[in-house]
């Protein structure tokens, strides 16, 4: 069948309703109707081994875009990356249980699973991937390279769940089982997690020899340039918790434009933000809201909902230190309501955390009880990217006198429209579809946005809008 075929057969489909014709993250989709698709499979069931074929190549397909973005992950185009796996969240978790419940088809999930360890960590989904990497593990006891994978993988999500000694025990097996392999990558993965979760043990100095050891070696053959990239992060994280803050900030500004080169963003956000530690520590602490900012953004178009929940608290602290008690209350709220969804214990190091509850007790001996209530239960309210929208909209530290836009903007009906659409989170090409124009005509529309607002980004836009509501 020719590709003129399939795009008349689909477009048949679409006019006799069969079809439903969506917009999505990487241009349209099509959704079948419920009812059809059970019909359809009642059929396929029909014929013998046929559904187990058509699930067999769903999976395949599942698993070579796993691989294309793991791939890719360390570069530009992240938040497509993210908004792409999550528009397909319902194949991931056909082909995840469709291995894990056929015969012979165990192996393929914990690799599907392992693959997939950029999106667990760092798109907010580390409940659900340490949720099929233990069912993934358990039905895959064998010494594998996929087990050893796998390994650390459920030993970082297992720290990201605050079960810290679980993590270091199953990130050690990973690190046995991938020096018994001679697999010099997965050694290295593994080597990671221990350090991370010796860090946020307390084990201070074990932690900075170890990641001083890792930086100084270099990247192994095989090593994904995150976890190369994290090595630094984590090394400079120690620094700063030790208060060796201009060490700290040099390894990230080295970092850091290892990332500019290759158009990253999630690493940077993490170098972003201890760099903002570092200058806190440093009590330069209209630099550290600077660079806290700006982590929080690259955060956010990732969806990293842990990140954005350290940088949070961190901005707290940032506040209160600043001399701005009501925005350090509103922003505990806020950190409060997005741990809440992940971890009430926070994942992080003790040090983190007695900062944020010093934090909280100064700030409720400066603010009279109930107008820390007020504005922390008006943090508390947010949503996550309301959160977000709330921290960016006060951008401007007080001794800086660069003019922000003014409610007096105006912006006609149909710039408005487009930017209530930014403010959803929506892409430009699903801007178009929604409001029935031209991708470039929507393109067009967010550029006269910026340039009437002096904006340079559409978090920027998303926050204005925020606060005009």
């Amino acid at each position: 069948m020719s590709t003129h075929d399939v795009v008349e057969a689909v477009a048949g489909l679409v006019d006799k309703s069969v079809l439903c014709r969506e917009p999505g993250p990487d241009g349209v989709r099509y959704r079948l109707l419920y009812t059809l698709r059970h019909y359809g499979l009642d059929q396929l069931r029909r014929l013998p081994g046929e559904e187990t074929a058509a699930r067999r190549r769903q999976r395949d397909w599942m698993q070579r875009c796993a691989t294309a973005r793991e791939r890719a992950w360390f570069g530009p185009g992240q938040r497509e990356t993210v908004a792409r796996l999550r528009a397909d969240q319902d194949n991931l978790r056909a082909a995840l249980d469709f291995c894990l419940t056929t015969p012979g088809e165990r192996l393929a999930g914990l690799r599907l699973a392992g693959t997939l360890w950029f999106y667990w960590h760092a798109c907010g989904a580390p409940r659900e991937g340490r949720h099929w990497l233990d069912r993934a593990l358990a039905a895959n006891p064998e010494p594998t390279p996929e087990r050893a994978r796998g390994l650390w993988v459920a030993g970082l999500l297992a720290a990201a769940t605050q079960d810290l000694a679980r993590g270091l025990d199953l990130a050690r097996n990973a690190r046995r089982l991938a020096r018994h392999l001679g697999d010099p990558a997965e050694t290295a993965h593994a080597e990671y997690v221990v350090g991370v979760l010796q860090l946020f043990g307390n084990d201070l100095q074990v932690a900075l020899a170890h990641f001083e050891t890792a930086v100084a070696r270099g990247r192994v053959p095989g090593q994904h340039l995150s976890m190369h990239g994290l090595d630094k992060v984590e090394l400079a994280f120690a620094l700063a918790l030790l208060g060796q803050a201009d060490r700290a900030v040099a390894v990230c500004e080295a970092a850091l434009r290892d990332c500019e080169e290759h158009d990253e963003d999630w690493v940077r956000s993490y170098l972003l933000r201890i760099l903002a530690l570092a200058h806190t520590v440093r009590q330069d602490f209209s630099r550290a809201e600077r660079h806290a900012l700006d982590a929080l953004r690259r955060k956010l178009d990732v969806n990293d909902v842990i990140g954005i929940g350290l940088t949070l608290d961190l901005l707290a602290v940032i506040a209160a230190e600043r001399g701005t008690p009501e925005r350090a209350a509103v922003l505990l709220g806020a950190g409060d309501r997005v741990w809440g969804d992940i971890d009430k214990g926070r994942w992080g190091s003790d040090a983190l955390n007695s900062a944020r509850r010093r934090c909280e007790e100064r700030t409720r001996g400066t603010l009279e009880e109930p107008a820390f209530q007020r504005s922390y239960e008006r943090g508390s309210a947010y949503g996550l990217t309301e959160a977000v929208a709330y921290a960016l909209s006060d951008e401007q530290s007080p001794d800086e006198t660069t003019e922000r836009p003014s409610n007096g903007v105006r912006l006609t009906r149909r710039e408005a429209e487009v930017a209530a659409l930014v403010a959803e989170g929506l892409a430009n090409q699903q801007i178009a579809d929604r409001l029935v124009i031209a991708r470039r005509t929507a393109e067009g529309h967010v550029e006269r946005i910026l340039s009437k607002l002096g904006f340079s980004n559409r978090s920027q836009i998303a926050a204005w809008v925020t606060a005009q509501r």
